[in-house]
């Protein structure tokens, strides 16, 4: 591949591909190597092709036993928080999948539909064992690898701040992304300065391994959801949900609590959460310059830190 200068805009580069043999000189002694892959042989490509679509060819073979494994087990390690194969990287005879017949079925059907993605998600979510509750029990609470529950897993920076954004009525602005774009849509790793991208872990793309995206809670994050302004802007925004709760007239505090329970949780509120957050609201009313919708934000900012929120489980 090739990179050089625009002709027709500044400071932006166009890639191209090379017209040169495709090969790549052996570190040590200097021969040079033609493409090849694992257990099959590849056919001559010429300065003319592109070598990548071999690649790819060689990958999406059906008959190739690596990719279709490789994939559908980095997929489950997404979904289920570790993989049938794990680290999900380290895919090796001496590192055997604990579902071995698991594994082998799942990978033949995603090459019988023909790659299909969305037809892999919808049966990875759709099984049992997608479905089991995390709260361990008496016989599974030692289990970290045989998916006897729910492994619970802290939702990704993008994931969260859309969640974040869906419940406030809030949006970002992206700068040159079309408006309404997402988190989980960004390109690349230049928006990662935004603070929630950063602090949770959004990775820079800096090597090809997934371990460069960090799950683990820091402090900086606490600090980001206790004092940052862009949780505060989210919280504050005209027509949101906490505006929109403040200025409801018609309905009781009640009421509007469980649309926001279920806008955030997916179930109603219970009647020790309710009991709390009247007690809030009522006496929130004798504070000094109390006013309705901060009320309603610091309810709605408890909702969003907390745990149930945070966390896939």
């Amino acid at each position: 591949m090739d990179r050089r200068e625009s002709p027709s805009r500044k400071d932006d580069y166009v890639i191209s591909l090379k017209r040169v043999p495709a090969e790549s000189p052996h570190k040590k002694t200097g021969e040079k190597l033609k493409p090849a892959a694992i257990g099959v042989a590849i056919p001559e490509v010429s300065p003319d092709d592109d070598a990548r679509v071999a690649l790819a060819d060689w990958m999406a073979d059906k008959k190739n036993p690596f990719f279709a494994k490789s994939l559908v087990n980095r997929y489950w390690k997404i979904l289920f928080n570790r993989g049938l194969v794990d680290p999900e990287d380290d895919m090796r005879e001496t590192n055997p999948p604990s579902h071995p017949e698991l594994l082998d079925a799942l990978a033949q059907d995603f090459v019988q539909s023909g790659y299909d993605l969305k037809k892999l998600l919808r049966t990875l979510t759709n099984s049992s064992a997608y479905q089991l509750d995390s709260t361990p029990n008496s016989h599974n609470g030692d289990d970290t690898q045989y998916f006897s529950r729910y492994y619970s897993r802290r939702l990704s920076a993008e994931v969260y701040m859309d969640a974040i954004n869906q419940v406030t009525g809030s949006s970002d602005s992206w700068g040159n992304q079309p408006q309404g774009t997402r988190a989980i849509q960004l390109p690349d790793d230049s928006y990662n300065n935004v603070g929630l991208l950063r602090e949770f872990g959004r990775p820079e793309s800096m090597t090809a391994c997934t371990c460069e995206r960090q799950t683990s809670a820091s402090l900086g994050q606490s600090l980001l959801l206790a004092s940052s302004v862009q949780i505060q802007e989210k919280l504050q925004v005209n027509a949101g949900m906490a505006n929109r709760l403040a200025f409801d007239i018609k309905r009781t505090n009640e009421e509007k609590l469980q649309e926001l329970y279920m806008a955030a949780y997916s179930r109603p509120a219970q009647p020790s959460e309710v009991e709390v957050a009247l007690a809030f609201l009522e006496k929130s009313k004798s504070q000094p310059n109390a006013l309705p919708q901060r009320a309603w934000e610091d309810l709605v900012w408890v909702v969003l830190c907390s745990g149930e929120f945070l966390v896939n489980h």
